[in-house]
């Protein structure tokens, strides 16, 4: 995999690139990426830094090799940061937090914890209320002055919530209650309000 940089900023990352140069009839050529002046990405040329020029108009650009495991684990780990930080910050619905219980620290002691702070214990969210350091006794079970139960990811139904992107859609099977009924998912990717489109109700 290959990480096209630009002023230090990665602007696109390619599974695979083709290396070029500039035959003498101003056409690109392809070659070695030892002898390549730039290379094609996505139906589009770039210069490579330090290289001699092409025909003039392409972007300059470093091209590094990387390992596409690491990459993906990174984003991944990335993308996990942001959504608890989201959820914290209350830009994710309680709901969406609890389909993705497994993002979030479990709950330990000693720890300095502040309110906004969510945490998992006996398989369920818990948000804290105050600020405090944990202690053996004060589980967020047993705490209701500290902690207060957002989400149990074990509940059969658990209410509807929009999802805000492919990261959360309901996958095909999902189950969940809205507007005092129950629905099951008929597809993957699901991102529509049960009683639009994409769900069956389910008789009782």
């Amino acid at each position: 995999m290959y990480k096209i940089i630009k002023n230090t900023t990665c602007i696109n990352m390619a599974e695979q690139v083709i290396f070029v140069q500039l035959s003498p009839e101003g056409f690109y050529l392809e070659c070695s990426a030892e002898d390549a002046y730039g290379f094609l990405c996505a139906g589009k040329a770039f210069h490579l830094k330090g290289r001699p020029k092409l025909k003039g108009n392409e972007e300059t650009v470093l091209l590094l090799e990387v390992d596409a495991g690491k990459e993906i684990k990174t984003a991944t780990e990335t993308n996990e940061i942001l959504f608890v930080t989201l959820a914290e910050a209350g830009s994710i619905d309680d709901t969406t937090a609890g389909e993705h219980a497994d993002m979030f620290a479990p709950w330990i002691v000693p720890v300095n914890y502040q309110p906004g702070n969510i945490r998992r214990y006996g398989g369920k969210l818990y948000r804290c209320l105050q600020a405090h350091t944990s202690q053996e006794s004060w589980t967020p079970d047993a705490a209701p002055g500290l902690w207060v139960a957002i989400a149990d990811p074990m509940e059969q139904f658990p209410a509807w919530s929009q999802p805000i992107g492919a990261m959360d859609a309901y996958p095909k099977g999902a189950q969940v209650s809205h507007k005092d009924k129950r629905w099951i998912s008929d597809a993957d990717n699901n991102v529509w309000e049960p009683g639009v489109y994409g769900w069956t109700e389910q008789q009782e």
